[in-house]
């Protein structure tokens, strides 16, 4: 029997952060897409805090696992809220947090985690590339064995929470000639490591109050390895990027569920030629696609989540078209969005030209909707392969 009903544990979730969020995140979205770098950092450990004292902040992790249904109940709301929050959130807790919660050793879950539910320290993840992207094969970043302790050298690009983490998770070559399998690990260094630099916050088009730099490493020293065993690294970080398509692609939802919202009441009370804009066929019709594309968006990812907690063998892929429908899903829904607000939408500073920068960062958000589409595409054609 198919049942599609949350338990009642992740109802109740739903419905408090729905209004915490609303409530505590969403009327500061404004203040932190427009702050300034210098304030961006300020405002986003606020609400970083907030969101940890009302038990939302790694809701999520349990021991030696993660309930992904529960992080997708979490993500959306707070994405709908303010997608810049989320993605710092995320940051924090998720790529950082769930992978010191699944992969790190006793001592490290210990030390870290605890601040990092409590939000007095802010974690991040850095493993992309700029001449790498999506393929962690092509990393250049490396590590050499300095007596104790490990030295890294190169440099990460677009590192959400860069610029205020207190903890980062770099993921490095230990053994290039060992190949991907057994090469990469997955190093923790902390904030005023010798040799780490990070650089000037990156002002992006969406997204703004997201805080974002750039990590260089110059021979820096690295606290320690996650797990204390080099040589898991790759296996570690595809393992927590694959079940974060799944909050990306609550992110895209909640996005798009925020643009229907703003959408439908401008629809209802915005009247031309004597009535509601709503009431004319080719609104409506606008209003129905929106609904549908973020009810599909979130059926898909919460399957894809329940997968994932399941062990369901295909969950990566299923994760995959979650992130792929909901990614382009949201751009359809926050253009559709800007048509029904029309001239007014398009001003600066409203929250339908916020949203509309913010929705398409969906679709290159660590994994873009072409590698989405090649990874489902591969592992169809794998099935017809001959025995």
């Amino acid at each position: 029997m198919i049942n599609y009903e949350l338990n009642e544990k992740d109802k109740k979730l739903q419905m408090e952060a729905a209004a915490f969020c609303a409530k505590e995140i969403a009327p500061r979205a404004k203040m932190l897409d427009e702050a300034t770098q210098a304030k961006k950092g300020e405002l986003v450990k606020e609400n970083l805090k907030k969101l940890s004292q009302a038990g939302i902040l790694g809701v999520s992790l349990g021991s030696d696992k993660v309930d992904m249904v529960s992080h997708y109940v979490a993500s959306e709301e707070l994405a709908k809220a303010c997608a810049s929050t989320f993605l710092s959130a995320r940051s924090s807790i998720f790529l950082c947090g769930a992978s010191l919660n699944l992969f790190g050793t006793k001592e490290q879950k210990e030390k870290y985690l605890p601040g990092l539910k409590s939000a007095t320290i802010v974690g991040g993840l850095a493993y992309s590339e700029e001449a790498a992207g999506s393929d962690l094969a092509g990393i250049a970043t490396a590590a050499k064995k300095d007596g104790d302790a490990w030295v890294l050298n190169g440099t990460k690009d677009i590192v959400v929470n860069a610029p205020i983490a207190d903890v980062l998770l770099v993921l490095a070559y230990t053994d290039k000639d060992a190949g991907l399998a057994k090469g990469m690990s997955l190093f923790i260094v902390e904030k005023g490591a010798k040799g780490l630099i990070i650089g000037e916050p990156l002002d992006t088009m969406g997204v703004k109050g997201a805080p974002i730099a750039s990590v260089k490493l110059d021979k820096c020293v690295a606290k320690e390895i996650v797990g204390g065993v080099a040589g898991n690294g790759y296996a570690q970080v595809s393992r927590i990027l694959d079940m974060g398509k799944i909050g990306v692609a609550a992110m895209c939802v909640g996005i798009g569920v925020a643009c229907m919202e703003r959408a439908t009441l401008h629809a209802k009370s915005r009247r031309a030629f004597g009535k509601a804009i709503g009431s004319y066929q080719e609104v409506g019709f606008k209003l129905a696609d929106m609904f549908t594309n973020n009810d599909v968006g979130r059926l898909l990812a919460l399957r894809a989540a329940w997968a994932m907690n399941t062990g369901e063998a295909e969950a990566e892929i299923i994760a995959s078209c979650a992130k792929l429908f909901a990614g382009e899903g949201v751009t359809r829904i926050a253009n559709l969005a800007m048509q029904v607000f029309a001239g007014h939408g398009y001003i600066k500073g409203t929250d339908i030209e916020r949203l509309y920068r913010d929705a398409r960062f969906g679709e290159i958000c660590e994994g873009t909707t072409e590698i989405q589409r090649v990874l489902i595409a591969k592992k169809e054609l794998d099935k017809f392969l001959p025995a």
